[in-house]
């Protein structure tokens, strides 16, 4: 039997208790998958009683089993003190771990903790982590990157790769990267002003369902 499978099938159904039965089973399999799904349970209240530590607890089982996913969630516990103490530090070596595990959100975060110095300052390692977040499809590190091109945050402004950062984050379905494009058409800003085209825009973003 197939326990996280299982239980992803209750869960689609709504019938939360066998959810959650079934990821507990698998989870004593070792099933980091069950694992991170529990958190999740626990994390966002579906069906059972919100519960930060527990929702802490799977998501760090599952991120010692190698699940870089896990590992990004649990990073975002450690730096805000969620369902633990805050540890900046930990909070690092999670994104570090999700990262070089293949988790785009991982990526991003990791990029922008360097960045910012959060526990050590590497603007090269920073803007590699989110250029690579970017390209492989992650729409925050699009919009972060087109900020900081068309800011010049880490070099001379420039708003055509700014446009072109906006643009991947739409082909990524992100709506904020979308409605940034359409100020630039709205301003002229790299781009002819066309405020046809950023109307299109903005009613796009309106349309683009917010993923998490």
């Amino acid at each position: 039997m197939d326990w996280n499978e299982k239980g992803t099938e209750y869960l689609v159904a709504k019938e939360y208790q066998k959810a959650e039965e079934c990821f507990r089973k698998a989870a004593e399999e070792e099933n980091f998958y069950a694992m991170y799904n529990l958190a999740c349970m626990y994390y966002f209240g579906d069906g059972v009683e919100k519960d930060d530590a527990a929702s802490f607890h799977w998501f760090s089982e599952a991120d010692r089993h190698g699940d870089a996913e896990a590992a990004n969630r649990g990073g975002i516990m450690l730096e805000n003190g969620i369902g633990t103490e805050a540890d900046p530090e930990a909070a690092f070596d999670a994104y570090l771990r999700s990262a070089e595990g293949g988790s785009l959100s991982g990526m991003a975060n990791l990029g922008q903790s360097y960045l910012e110095g959060k526990v050590r300052q590497d603007v090269v390692s920073g803007l590699y982590w989110m250029e690579r977040a970017s390209k492989e499809g992650n729409g925050i590190a699009s919009l972060a990157m087109g900020e900081y091109s068309l800011a010049g945050t880490y070099g001379e402004a420039d708003p055509a790769q700014a446009k072109m950062y906006f643009e991947r984050g739409m082909q990524q379905k992100y709506a904020p990267a979308i409605l940034r494009l359409a100020d630039l058409y709205e301003e002229g800003i790299g781009v002819e002003k066309y405020l046809k085209k950023s109307a299109e825009l903005r009613e796009l973003a309106a349309n683009t369902p917010d993923e998490d």
